[in-house]
């Protein structure tokens, strides 16, 4: 998918969507990598190429539109901060989503600063996920650290719902991310864990995109910390409808 705002450059949405494609081992090495600095589900990536071969899943890179005034300054700290991602991928996914995907001619090569995924299925019934009563959920969404707090998250998760609604015909978006309890300062298993408090949370951040809580999980995955204790951790699944 790609997004053009208006003619001018200074008019030029920053960001557009391009499918990971997941018989090309060098995307494959690339999510690996950019799951490694996200922190987690490194040793998931190879598990989820036949899911998008299928249409289950729809992970899209995150790429900065190349006339857009501020993409070579962001490349440039993005490749300060990850130089092993320098090298430019070529957009060789042929279907996304059960869909039929062509690439465009005047952008070949590409270098994604990070990536989201739109599933039509999902392992979790809370999710609610089903392409036929049009429900898409978001999954594994990350954005280069060199570049957050540029608004680059906010335009991604943007034209992520303009793609579900209008090339996929979906009427909402569901998601799962942690609870707002778990980022407490005074949270044990943040201070166990030694994790940062944040100025926004995630279930916060989404909230002030139009989701809203429709349920929560009390265990829905377990940290561990470096005593060796198990932390269960609360999560909160958010729904936002597109029509």
């Amino acid at each position: 998918m790609h997004s053009k705002i208006g003619t001018s450059t200074s008019d030029l949405a920053p960001i557009y969507l391009v499918p990971w494609d997941p018989d090309s081992q060098e995307h494959v090495d690339r999510m690996k990598l950019q799951r490694i600095a996200c922190g987690w589900k490194v040793e998931q990536v190879e598990s989820w190429r036949d899911p998008q071969r299928m249409g289950e899943n729809g992970l899209h890179w995150v790429v900065l539109h190349p006339d857009h005034p501020e993409t070579p300054s962001r490349l440039e700290k993005h490749f300060a901060a990850y130089p092993d991602e320098v090298e430019p991928l070529r957009d060789t996914c042929k279907m996304i989503l059960g869909r039929p995907h062509k690439s465009d001619p005047l952008i070949p090569l590409f270098s994604p600063v990070g990536h989201i995924g739109l599933d039509s299925v999902t392992p979790k019934p809370e999710m609610e996920t089903s392409l036929s009563n049009g429900v898409l959920s978001l999954m594994n969404f990350y954005i280069s650290t060199a570049l957050q707090g540029l608004g680059l998250g906010g335009v991604s998760l943007k034209y992520c719902e303009k793609m579900a609604r209008e090339e996929f015909d979906a009427k909402a978006i569901t998601l799962e991310t942690i609870s707002n309890d778990e980022c407490r300062e005074d949270s044990p298993r943040r201070i166990a864990m030694k994790r940062p408090i944040q100025k926004v949370t995630n279930q916060d951040w989404y909230s002030r995109r139009g989701y809203r809580v429709y349920a929560s999980k009390e265990v829905a995955w377990v940290d561990i910390d470096e005593t060796g204790k198990e932390w269960p951790v609360r999560s909160s699944f958010l729904r936002k409808d597109l029509v």
